[in-house]
């Protein structure tokens, strides 16, 4: 097997174990599930911290504010990037507080920014 047909299979086992990775759209709907889940089981340890979870919030948020473009995008991009700072400083800030109504308040901003992307889907 020449070296381009296993680059090649591996690129289509890739895509097929991670659905809609294979697009911009899709890599940041898979970031927003991400996001979910991990505040998700965040929440579940209170007032334990799950780290791994917090890492993975944390990085998410740094890819969402990386992805924006603020030449395109304008107010939006800005508006959207200042959500995110918001989002990771409250998850930031629960490391120290353990208010679990924070969390909550940072679930719902990020499953309704969820829902509005999956609803703009392209075809």
């Amino acid at each position: 097997m020449s070296l381009d047909q296993v680059a090649n299979s591996y690129k289509q086992a890739d895509n097929l174990y991670v659905k809609g990775m294979d697009t911009p759209h899709g890599r940041i709907k898979i970031i927003f599930e991400q996001l979910e889940v991990n505040i998700e089981k965040i929440i579940s340890n209170h007032p334990k911290t799950e780290f791994v979870a917090f890492g993975k919030v944390m990085q998410c948020f740094m890819v969402l504010s990386g992805s924006l473009d603020f030449e395109k995008g304008e107010s939006l991009a800005e508006q959207l990037n200042e959500l995110y700072d918001y989002c990771a400083r409250t998850i930031k800030d629960y490391l120290t507080e353990k208010d679990i109504t924070r969390l909550e308040e940072v679930l719902t901003i990020v499953t309704e920014l969820a829902n509005s992307w999956k609803s703009i889907e392209p075809n």
